[in-house]
C-alpha cells in the first residue's frame, strides 16, 4: 500500500510528544517541575499564562518538524540502531530549543526564570520522546524501507 511516507512521520513525531508530556506532567504533579512540555511550550505564545491546549498544537508541530528531519537524515546516516539514533536526535534538538527558548523568552524576562528541576525534566522527556519515536519508526517506517531495496 502506497502512503504518504512524510505525513505519517510527522504523525509519528506528534504522537510521541504525548509520553514526553505524560512524564512531565506526573514529574510536574509530585512538584519535581514547574512546567510540564505543553505548558512551558505555551509560554511561547502566550508569555505569561501556560495552557496545556496550546501548549500541545505548539509542541505537536515542532516535534513534527524533528521527526521529518530526522527522517530525512536517516537517509545519510543509515537505519540502524534507530533508538539510539532517535535519542540523540532528540537530545540535539532539546539543546536546542531550550537555548532558544533561553535566549528569547527568559533572557528578556518576558517570563519567569524557571527552577532547575524544570530542565531535568525535560531533559527526561526529551530521552523518552526519542524512545518512542525510535520505536515508532522501527515499527511502522523501517519495514517499508526494506521493502523499498
Amino acid at each position: 500500500m502506497k502512503y504518504d511516507k512524510p505525513l505519517v512521520v510527522m504523525l509519528i513525531g506528534a504522537v510521541s510528544t504525548i509520553p514526553f508530556e505524560i512524564i512531565t506532567r506526573v514529574l510536574v504533579y509530585f512538584g519535581i517541575a514547574k512546567y510540564s512540555v505543553f505548558e512551558l511550550n505555551s509560554l511561547m505564545v502566550t508569555l505569561s499564562r501556560p495552557n496545556a491546549i496550546l501548549g500541545t498544537f505548539s509542541t505537536m508541530i515542532v516535534s513534527s518538524g524533528i521527526a521529518l528531519f530526522f527522517y530525512y537524515s536517516l537517509k545519510i546516516l543509515g537505519w540502524d540502531y534507530l533508538v539510539i539514533k532517535s535519542i540523540t536526535i532528540s537530545f540535539f534538538s532539546w539543546l536546542i530549543l531550550e537555548v532558544f527558548f533561553m535566549w528569547l523568552i527568559e533572557g528578556r524576562n518576558l517570563v519567569p526564570y524557571r527552577p532547575i528541576n524544570d530542565y531535568y525534566s525535560e531533559l527526561l522527556g526529551a530521552v523518552v520522546f526519542g524512545i518512542t519515536l525510535g520505536l515508532l519508526f522501527r515499527k511502522y517506517l523501517l519495514k517499508e524501507h526494506m521493502n523499498e531495496k
